[in-house]
């Protein structure tokens, strides 16, 4: 069963003040210790299934991962995701996972 909460106007605004929605990566408790268990990107294709806000997508070209492509259920994600990314070898579709 597909469930999408955050095309839920309250609940997308609320997830929007949390600290790994403003800060991206750095604002999340977990992504120091996830980082270190990452592969080599450099000259990667990637799939992030569940991007959200597109964070992890654009870290994967940071390290030169040749091709990102985001997916996520909400277009409130992928709008907003859309909006920060400015990097053409990263595209977002929106399908469930």
């Amino acid at each position: 069963m597909k469930q999408n909460k955050y095309d839920n106007t309250n609940f997308f605004s609320a997830y929007g003040q949390m600290s790994r929605s403003i800060k991206g990566l750095e604002g999340a408790g977990e992504w120091h210790m996830f980082k270190e268990l990452l592969p080599d990107l450099k000259d990667k294709n990637i799939l992030d299934l569940g991007c959200g806000f597109g964070w992890h997508c654009r870290y994967a070209r940071e390290q030169q991962a040749n091709s990102v492509i985001g997916v996520d259920i909400s277009e409130n994600m992928l709008k907003k995701a859309r909006e920060m990314t400015k990097d053409p070898l990263i595209s977002y579709i929106q399908l469930p996972i």
